[in-house]
C-alpha cells in the first residue's frame, strides 16, 4: 500500500509540473505582457461596445480606443459625455495582476469616466466601471468585464482602418432614424410574433410561447443593444423558437430592421397601435395657441413654436409673447404618440434666483399641485385632423386624482422649496387654462 501511494503521489506531482511549468507569479507576468502586446497591437485602434449599468438598462454605447506602449490611451464616444460627441481625449492606462489580469483606466478621462462619475443623488452615477478583468483575447477581439459593476466592454480591432469620426457619424444617423419610432413589430419566418417597445437603447420584446400544457403564455424579454453604422447589435443573442438573433441592418424604404445572422428570417418593423396619435416629427413646427388667462370669458390667441429637445422624449414649447423665459418642456410618449405638460422647474428667475415652476392648476377648485416634477399635469388630446386642422387640446391626465387640472400656473420657489408667490411678472400672466394648439405649418 505504501509503495502504491508513493507511486500515485509521484504521478500527481509530475502531472502538476507538466501543467504548470512556471510559478504563478511568472505566469501572471507573462499574461500581463501578452495583454499589453494585444492592446497595443491595433495600429488603427479598437471600436468598442460599452455597456455601463450592471443591468444594461441604458443600453450600449460605441467608443473608440487607441492604446500606445507608453501607457497612453485616446478615447472617443458617439455621444456627448463630458466632451462633445466624437471628440477624443488622452489619459493613462495600466495592466496589473490580482487574481487575474486587470486593465485599469488609471487617470481621469472626460470621455470614459463620464459613465462612472457620481450624481448628487447616486454615488454610483451611471454605474460605469474603470477597471476591467481581461476575460478573453483573440486576434481581432478582446472581451472585458467590469471589476465592480460587471460592465461589459468588447473591443473589436479596427482592421479596415475605418475613420472613427465617420463611424460615429454613421452611427448617429442610424440612432436618429430609430429615435423616430417607439414601437416595432417582431416578425419571424413571416409570422408576427409580438410587439417591441424601445426605451434607452433597449428592446422589450413581448411575445407568446406555449407552456408544457401547450397553452399560450405571454412573456417579455428585455435586450440591450448598441448602434452600428448600418443598424443595431444586441448585447447578447436573442433566442426564439430555436433561432438565434443578434445583428440587424436598417432597411429605410421598408422601415424595418432585418436580421443578418445565418439561417434566420426575422425582422423588427415599425409598428403603430390603433390608438397612436402623432409622430415626434409631426409635432415640431409653428402652432397657434389659445388659452384663458386672467379672463375666463375671453381667449388669448398667440403664435408658439414646438422645438426638438431630446428626440423622441421631450420637446420645448416656446412662445415669446407669453413666456419671459425660454419655454416649457413637453414630454412625448413614443409608445402612444401622446404629449403632456407635467409639473416642472422650467427656468430660474435671474434677479432672484428663484425657480419658475410650472404647476398643474385646477381653476374651478382654485388649487395647484406644488410638486417640482411630474407626473401630475395635463395631457394632449389630438382631434385626428378633423376638418383639415391638426389640433391638440390639453386636459387633466388623471394622475392628481383629488383635483382635475385644466391648465398650468407659474409660481416661484426658492432652493428650499418654499413658495415665493406667483410669477406675476411673466409676459402673458401666470395662469394658462383651457390650452388648445392648432398647427399652422
Amino acid at each position: 500500500m505504501l509503495v502504491i501511494s508513493a507511486i500515485i503521489l509521484n504521478g500527481c506531482v509530475q502531472d502538476e509540473k507538466d501543467i504548470f511549468d512556471d510559478p504563478a507569479a511568472i505566469r501572471l507576468q507573462k499574461a500581463i505582457e501578452a495583454d499589453i502586446k494585444a492592446l497595443t497591437s491595433a495600429e488603427n485602434g479598437w471600436f468598442a461596445d460599452f455597456y455601463p449599468e450592471n443591468e444594461h438598462a441604458i443600453g450600449g454605447y460605441v467608443m473608440h480606443f487607441k492604446f500606445t506602449p507608453d501607457r497612453k490611451v485616446s478615447i472617443g464616444c458617439e455621444i456627448q459625455t463630458n466632451a462633445p460627441a466624437g471628440e477624443f481625449h488622452t489619459s493613462e492606462w495600466d495592466v496589473f495582476a490580482e487574481q487575474s489580469v486587470i486593465l485599469s483606466f488609471s487617470t481621469y478621462n472626460p470621455v470614459f469616466h463620464y459613465f462612472s462619475e457620481p450624481y448628487a443623488s447616486d454615488v454610483d452615477g451611471r454605474y460605469g466601471d474603470y477597471e476591467f478583468v481581461v476575460m478573453k483575447i483573440s486576434d481581432d477581439q478582446i472581451e472585458l468585464k467590469g471589476k465592480k459593476h460587471g460592465n461589459r466592454l468588447i473591443l473589436r480591432k479596427n482592421t479596415d482602418n475605418t475613420d472613427p469620426q465617420q463611424y460615429f457619424t454613421d452611427v448617429a444617423q442610424i440612432e436618429d432614424t430609430l429615435s423616430e419610432f417607439g414601437m416595432f413589430g417582431f416578425v419571424l419566418e413571416g409570422t408576427r410574433m409580438g410587439v417591441t417597445s424601445v426605451v434607452d437603447r433597449t428592446f422589450t420584446i413581448g411575445y407568446t410561447e406555449k407552456d408544457e400544457k401547450e397553452e399560450e403564455v405571454s412573456k417579455t424579454k428585455k435586450v440591450a443593444y448598441t448602434f452600428t453604422p448600418t443598424g443595431i447589435r444586441f448585447y447578447e443573442p436573442f433566442v426564439f423558437n430555436g433561432k438565434t438573433m443578434q445583428n440587424f441592418v436598417w432597411q429605410k424604404a421598408e422601415e424595418k430592421y432585418v436580421c443578418t445572422d445565418e439561417n434566420v428570417n426575422a425582422y423588427f418593423d415599425v409598428y403603430f397601435p390603433s390608438d397612436y396619435q402623432l409622430r415626434y416629427g409631426e409635432l415640431v413646427g409653428t402652432w397657434e395657441m389659445r388659452y384663458h388667462g386672467a379672463s375666463t370669458t375671453t381667449f388669448e390667441t398667440v403664435t408658439a413654436t414646438i422645438e426638438v429637445k431630446k428626440k423622441n422624449a421631450t420637446l420645448n414649447l416656446k412662445c415669446d409673447a407669453v413666456f419671459s423665459f425660454p419655454g416649457i418642456e413637453i414630454t412625448f410618449d413614443p409608445q402612444k404618440g401622446i404629449i403632456s405638460i407635467l409639473n416642472q422647474n422650467a427656468a430660474v428667475q435671474e434677479e432672484t434666483g428663484y425657480f419658475i415652476r410650472v404647476c398643474a392648476y385646477d381653476r374651478v377648485a382654485g388649487y395647484l399641485n406644488t410638486s417640482s416634477t411630474g407626473p401630475v399635469g395635463i395631457v394632449g388630446v389630438w382631434n385626428k385632423d378633423a376638418e383639415g386642422k391638426r389640433q391638440i387640446t390639453f386636459v387633466d391626465n388623471g394622475v392628481w386624482g383629488t383635483y382635475k387640472p385644466n391648465g398650468i400656473l407659474l409660481r416661484l420657489y426658492d432652493s428650499a422649496n418654499t413658495s415665493m408667490g406667483n410669477f406675476t411678472s411673466n409676459k402673458g400672466g401666470y395662469r394658462l387654462n383651457d390650452i388648445t394648439i392648432t398647427k399652422m405649418d
